[in-house]
């Protein structure tokens, strides 16, 4: 029962990092690129080229999210290195960002706290 527990907090934490592609590719065209007005298109084109790569960098980490979470439901126990590096990378930062940004940007450190427990849950055998 708990593994089950956990592997459904890690793969809902893995989808919703995935999603959040969507949540900030969108948010170019209604806020980010209005607020641009003056500056360089040259410069334009490389902000929007860099926050489409981010955008795409929240999908791909979903996505290995969710091989990870697969390949533990069959038993592999060497693949935590996966969401201990994306986890770190969002608690530092997420972290960061809240500090500096604003409240928003503690939601990456709630996911990378999820991924933190589930992921050891799971490799201890839940």
């Amino acid at each position: 029962m708990r593994r089950k527990l956990f592997s459904a907090i890690f793969l809902l934490t893995s989808i919703s990092i995935g999603l959040g592609t969507l949540g900030h590719g969108l948010q170019w065209e209604k806020h980010v690129h209005p607020a641009l007005t003056g500056v360089p298109p040259e410069t334009v084109q490389l902000l929007a080229l860099i926050w489409y790569w981010v955008s795409g960098t929240m999908l791909v980490f979903g996505l290995m999210l969710i091989w990870v979470w697969w390949r533990l439901g069959r038993g592999e126990r060497n693949l935590g290195f996966v969401p201990w590096l994306v986890g770190a990378f969002y608690a530092l930062d997420g972290g960061y960002a809240a500090l500096t940004l604003g409240p928003f940007f503690w939601l990456f450190v709630v996911q990378a706290l999820l991924l933190f427990v589930s992921t050891w849950m799971l490799q201890r055998g839940g």
